[in-house]
């Protein structure tokens, strides 16, 4: 049964110098309280409970009522102890189970209104690249190679790199729940079993060996509490002086199929809470050891949780990884990034003079930067064919993986990006979240209109002015001649007002 959550021995801190980092796992929801301190983040609080949100995952991939209002109910208690803390220092993400259920979405909805603050679903390589971020945050400066490993109650992670860059992300389906689960019938362990479970481990692993031996480590790392479990049990049982190895995994195993279960197991350091997923979570070790070839594991106390308060930092210094992401992907697809730096000046004057009279504000997105990495992206589709174009933008938007963005935001990115010109779907707003949906076609206009302007993609400074009246008649008027010496833009706006109209905008050219 979960413990009452209080706070009444916590340090005395401001809490506007305060960051919250908050993972909803797949066997456990995490939280973090931290503050900067000369340059570091120094850890004031922390909380953690079993939910078991996999667990609870029925045979259609929805999550059980049980499992739905146990989360909820523990977010109640972190929305407890967060709801003084900034909402620009808190980070809530959702991993696998969330990525994958049914019913995620109500789940999401009801988890804001429970926690005070949005969470937002991350993608398999975007968590590992958080996870890595927070391990290596936790190390001595090194210029070793690091492999670093956590296995997470539905996927496991796989990250190579030096210092704080990462060169090699790769996020398998396979988790300490799941494999419990589907390998462990009722939590029986016997010899076939675990060699099974071992097996299917190693399938799993088999397609990424080869890449990841290849970029090769100095030194393993594994971050999670299934590895620290571990480690802490072939410690006090003498099965290793340092760190994890092979044959002391092979000992613990011999002793679990012994026993006949976890939880009959009389082993020290087995903690109750991890009983139902230890054996899981040993197979994908042992496995991972065995495909890897790896000699012995360090155990590091840091994870995604701390990951997110120092991406969360960055944000807020300017140092935000997103927009190397988009930088990156115009580099890739070889977009024009004079015309998009264009449109996307043009949008930036047109958000702000609309953005007080159409409410333009969110607590959750910052929806200027996000129209302004749509302008910068808008064009990428134009590498793989100019026909459908923005469908192909749209499309590599949603399924790159681009570091620092969350699954919302792309999903937002991406409906920005197919409806920039052309007929207006807004089908693509279905998934979008419901705070920002009914803003969906506001932002759409800006972005339509600072694509249309720019056609003639001959770079020169333009300052249109907006004047809305009766939330969507638009007046937009260019200085002196302006329109008259650009035919061919008159013409193209011209015919976005008559598409403007079908969605309940009114559009006069002045």
């Amino acid at each position: 049964m979960t413990q009452p959550f209080t706070t009444s021995n916590q340090p005395n801190h401001s809490s506007s110098d305060l960051f919250a980092a908050i993972d909803l796992g797949s066997n456990s929801f995490h939280m973090i309280i931290a503050r900067e301190a000369h340059g570091q983040m120094q850890v004031v609080d922390k909380h953690k409970e079993m939910v078991r949100l996999r667990a609870g995952l029925d045979k259609n991939g929805k999550l059980s009522n049980k499992a739905f209002q146990e989360g909820i109910e523990c977010l109640e208690r972190f929305g407890q102890r967060i709801k003084d803390i900034p909402t620009c220092n808190v980070r809530a993400v959702g991993t696998n189970t969330l990525r994958n259920a049914t019913n995620s979405r109500e789940f999401l909805k009801q988890a804001k209104q429970a926690l005070g603050n949005s969470i937002q679903i991350i993608a398999g390589q975007e968590e590992a690249r958080l996870i890595y971020l927070g391990v290596a945050h936790g190390l001595p400066p090194s210029n070793e190679q690091r492999l670093v490993m956590d296995i997470g109650g539905g996927s496991t992670e796989y990250i190579i790199g030096k210092e704080f860059e990462n060169s090699h992300l790769t996020s398998t389906e396979m988790g300490c729940v799941s494999i419990s689960q589907n390998y462990f019938p009722k939590g029986k362990i016997t010899e076939e079993y675990f060699n099974n479970a071992v097996s299917k481990c190693r399938q799993i692993l088999r397609p990424h060996r080869s890449t990841l031996r290849k970029k090769g480590w100095d030194i393993a790392i594994g971050a999670s509490g299934t590895i620290k479990s571990i480690g802490v049990i072939l410690e006090i049982n003498s099965w290793t002086e340092s760190g994890i190895t092979l044959q002391g995994m092979i000992e613990l195993s011999k002793e679990l199929i012994k026993a006949g279960s976890a939880e009959n197991s009389k082993l020290a350091g087995i903690k109750d809470e991890r009983r139902p997923v230890l054996i899981g979570g040993l197979a994908i070790l042992i496995a991972t050891f065995m495909e890897l070839n790896i000699e012995r594991m360090q155990v590091s106390s840091n994870a995604l949780r701390e990951g997110l308060i120092f991406d969360t930092l960055g944000r807020l210094k300017a140092e935000d990884v997103r927009e190397i992401s988009v930088i990156a992907m115009q580099k890739w697809m070889k977009v024009d990034i004079e015309q998009a730096n264009a449109v996307a000046k043009t949008v930036k004057s047109l958000y702000r003079q609309s953005h007080n009279t159409w409410k333009l504000h969110s607590d959750d997105y910052d929806l200027k930067r996000i129209l302004k990495w749509a302008c910068r992206l808008h064009e990428i589709g134009v590498s793989i064919s100019f026909k459908r174009s923005r469908h192909h933008s749209a499309y590599l938007i949603a399924q790159a993986d681009m570091a620092g963005f969350n699954q919302q935001e792309k999903q937002i990115l991406s409906a920005l990006v197919v409806n920039q010109r052309g007929k207006y779907s807004e089908e693509y707003f279905e998934e979008i979240d419901d705070s920002i949906k009914p803003l969906m076609p506001y932002l759409t206009v800006l972005l339509r209109l600072s694509v249309r302007i720019h056609r003639g993609r001959d770079l020169e400074q333009v300052e249109p002015i907006l004047r809305i009246i009766d939330d969507k008649e638009l007046h937009i008027e260019f200085n002196q001649n302006w329109l008259a010496e650009h035919p061919l833009t008159r013409l193209d706006l011209e015919s976005e007002a008559k598409h403007l109209s079908k969605f309940g905008f009114t559009l006069f050219l002045e």
